[in-house]
């Protein structure tokens, strides 16, 4: 005969109620948790980068396939199987917004740009840089201004929102 009586078997069962219920009440946390951070990511449309050089890069979230790495870079492979390759030692921040941040600068300062028949017209100071990027961040073309009527066709572009940059400025552009 036991030196305990059955009375102990019920604090037994209750202690292992108490640990199940613990257990249970974590993975619901960690499935909660887990729930939200996912939710908050599908609200933004654009995944940041920042570099440490100032460089910026922004990605369409819908856009995303996938985010690899290898030992040197970090990879993002879009839907249609581009992809950008990142170096890790110039990372400086990720982060999900609502803005494309691909370019910081949105005025023009000492030139004049403007769409029409598919063809962009840059008056810029020859030998300027004139860069046209979609709104996910992506250079698209670039050519050096040849003086007072620089020009660049877009016609083979789909229609949406572009940014011209002429040097250090940029301007907003929509072909229609």
């Amino acid at each position: 005969m036991s030196a305990f009586p059955n009375k102990f078997i019920p604090l037994q069962q209750k202690a292992n109620q108490i640990i199940t219920f613990m257990i249970l009440r974590k993975l619901f946390m960690a499935m909660l948790l887990t729930a939200s951070t996912t939710v908050m990511a599908d609200d933004y449309a654009y995944l940041n980068v920042t570099q440490t050089d100032g460089g910026e890069n922004s990605f369409t979230v819908s856009k995303i396939s996938k985010i690899t790495f290898s030992s040197t870079n970090m990879i993002i492979t879009l839907s249609d199987g581009t992809s950008s390759e990142l170096p890790l030692a110039s990372l400086n921040k990720m982060f999900f917004t609502d803005e494309s941040t691909g370019i910081a600068s949105l005025t023009t300062s000492g030139s004049q740009i403007s769409l029409s028949d598919g063809t962009l017209h840059v008056n810029a100071p020859k030998g300027s840089v004139v860069s046209l990027y979609n709104m996910e961040g992506k250079m698209l073309r670039t050519v050096t201004a040849q003086g007072e009527d620089t020009q660049i066709s877009v016609s083979g572009l789909t229609k949406g929102v572009y940014i011209v940059k002429v040097g250090n400025n940029a301007k907003k552009i929509m072909n229609k």
